[in-house]
């Protein structure tokens, strides 16, 4: 995550935590990291959390790896908690791994992260709801550049 979300999130929140599983993923394939390790940061108290934002993660994980991580999540939102979770389209499809910067207006673009090295798994927004159930959708958008975002609610 870049130094212009936390800073915007930072004034809109009273507490937030960052963790950069693109970092930590990238250590995995490159074999510095095993695997199981990764989840070890995401082992917060259950109930921690009334939002959590899953800014391209998906995207760079297999669907037992997003199981995963909507299972961490599940456990550590609270309940009517949110998930935000954001992904590209295939209109977007990049092998390079971008992030996302919130900009002037609130507007989303993508900055390339050249040093980072993980696989991409597009899915259908189908795939995506059917992915992170057991949440329940709540609202979906696709924004002219490509960028989708679905909004999530623990029930």
């Amino acid at each position: 995550m870049c130094n212009e979300n936390i800073n915007f999130l930072a004034q809109r929140v009273r507490r937030l935590y960052v963790c950069d599983m693109f970092i930590r993923l990238d250590q995995v394939k490159h074999g510095e990291l095993p695997l199981q390790k990764v989840w070890r940061y995401l082992d917060y108290p259950p109930e921690s959390f009334d939002g959590i934002l899953l800014w391209d993660v998906v995207d760079r994980l297999d669907d037992r790896e997003v199981g995963r991580v909507k299972d961490n999540c599940h456990r550590m939102v609270r309940k009517n908690g949110m998930v935000v979770a954001i992904a590209l389209s295939k209109q977007e499809i990049t092998q390079v791994v971008n992030s996302f910067v919130i900009g002037d207006d609130y507007r989303l673009s993508l900055r390339p992260q050249l040093h980072l090295d993980l696989p991409l798994h597009i899915r259908q927004n189908r795939g995506l709801l059917k992915l992170l159930s057991p949440f329940s959708a709540v609202k979906s958008f696709i924004y002219r550049n490509g960028i989708r975002e679905f909004l999530f609610r623990r029930k």
